[in-house]
């Protein structure tokens, strides 16, 4: 992997990065294993952040990680069922 599983995870949350069937192909089985890992621990600590009621923009910003990181595990977990991994 050429960059951290938490840099990964974070860009995943941002929008910077996107996982696919051409970049997983990339990843050795503990990597795989490692942005699991910490894609499941920014999406607890993401969905545990608070947001102000009033603060519309900041909420809907919150949602949009939440739905990344949610769709690149599906991804993810597809992948690794596929290949075994």
């Amino acid at each position: 992997m050429a960059v951290p599983a938490w840099k990964a995870a974070s860009e995943l949350a941002e929008g910077y990065l996107s996982l696919n069937p051409v970049t997983l192909k990339k990843y050795e089985k503990h990597e795989l294993d490692a942005l699991q890992k910490e894609i499941e621990k920014l999406t607890l600590a993401t969905r545990i952040a608070l947001v102000p009621t009033d603060d519309s923009e900041a909420a809907q910003a919150k949602n949009r990680k939440l739905l990344r990181l949610s769709q690149a595990a599906v991804v993810l977990k597809s992948w690794r069922s596929r290949m075994g991994k």
